[in-house]
């Protein structure tokens, strides 16, 4: 009998149109604020609660950042949240 594969879920939000531009995006103004305020991106995944890599990743666009990250992030960058997605 084969072994049983583990299935990984996705959300098919992401293959949506516009969706992948949209969190480059938003990783962009991430980066961009984080270089304003002179943060490495250790210290600001630390002030977030996020591992660097995770960070690093949603700042490159390659993962869908759940909300509860980008609140993090906010409070780590010094902003509002809504700051996170001016001219997203």
């Amino acid at each position: 009998m084969p072994a049983k594969r583990k299935r990984t879920w996705r959300s098919e939000a992401r293959a949506s149109p516009g969706v992948r531009a949209a969190l480059l995006r938003l990783g962009t103004r991430i980066r961009s604020l984080r270089h304003a305020k002179a943060l490495t991106l250790e210290l600001a995944a630390s002030g977030a609660g996020l591992d660097a890599k995770h960070l690093q990743e949603g700042e490159k666009g390659k993962v869908n950042v759940t909300v509860a990250s980008l609140v993090g992030i906010a409070r780590a960058l010094g902003v509002q949240l809504g700051a996170l997605f001016e001219s997203v």
